[in-house]
């Protein structure tokens, strides 16, 4: 009973900060996620595929995969959109961009197929901390020459960090709206109170309710389960060092759940945190 009120607790509160509600916003309100791309980056998207929430790419087989929180290709060319809600800051924030830049690249362009195949690339994370520490709202990078900054890569490639803290006027209204509704829940023009509305319409659907808490209680049943073992809590460790090589390897969930003994969600949680890490 005190899981269920914990997890119930974490659902009351959670907002569009959290990574499940934002990607079922997105992925169940394709137009709002659209919309939301458009006014970030100022253009015009005719169609998206429909978005995919947590998309997991695999470099190789011996490689470290990547899970994207939602991630949109427009139908009329070959853009496509990753958009990250990024919550915790870290020092690997940028080469964690530039890995996951270079796996959906290898997801895109399959054997035989030449390299103008590919097309432009947006990759944004929205953050409620100022990783650069200029007090901007926006942060974007492209690839230019060192000896002459004027002269562009053209490579296609654009990575974008937005800050709820931003201090400076270096945003379109539309956009610090949005950022305000991130940081504080402000609600101010129509994109947001669309936002809102949709990000309501997902807290009252009894589906996602529900798949929110079965994740949070396996959470907890972890949580408790190292907490009663106490001294054995090394164990607890080595079991999910054992899941984390076994993920690496490319092994069924289910079969590293009757290996180690550790509940799925929690290898789950040790599989997005080996991809995010």
């Amino acid at each position: 009973m005190e899981k269920e009120v914990i997890a119930a607790k974490r659902w009351a509160d959670a907002t569009i900060r959290d990574n499940f509600v934002f990607g079922k916003t997105m992925e169940l309100y394709p137009a709002i996620c659209r919309q939301l791309i458009e006014i970030i980056l100022n253009v015009k998207i005719a169609e998206i595929q429909y978005p995919e929430r947590e998309k997991t790419i695999e470099a190789r087989s011996d490689g470290k995969g990547i899970r994207l929180d939602v991630y949109v290709e427009e139908k009329a060319t070959k853009r496509s959109f990753d958009v990250e809600m990024q919550v915790t800051d870290s020092d690997n924030l940028a080469k964690r961009v530039r890995y996951y830049q270079g796996v959906i690249d290898i997801d895109k362009l399959k054997r035989g197929q030449h390299y103008r195949e590919l097309g432009e690339s947006f990759i944004i994370f929205i953050c409620p901390f100022d990783h650069f520490k200029q007090g901007r709202h926006i942060y974007s990078f492209r690839e230019r020459c060192d000896q002459d900054t004027a002269l562009a890569l053209k490579d296609g490639s654009t990575k974008i960090f937005l800050s709820t803290k931003g201090r400076r006027d270096d945003v379109s209204s539309e956009v610090k709206a949005f950022l305000d509704y991130v940081e504080s829940g402000i609600v101010s023009g129509k994109f947001v109170e669309d936002l809102a509305a949709a990000v309501k319409a997902v807290k009252a659907n009894e589906n996602v309710r529900h798949d929110f808490m079965t994740y949070q209680m396996d959470i907890l049943e972890h949580e408790m389960y190292a907490e009663e073992r106490g001294v054995k809590k090394g164990e607890v460790r080595k079991a999910e060092a054992v899941a984390l090589k076994l993920i690496r390897r490319g092994r069924p969930f289910e079969e590293i759940h009757e290996d180690t003994g550790l509940p799925l969600q929690r290898i789950q949680e040790l599989a997005k945190s080996n991809l995010d890490s």
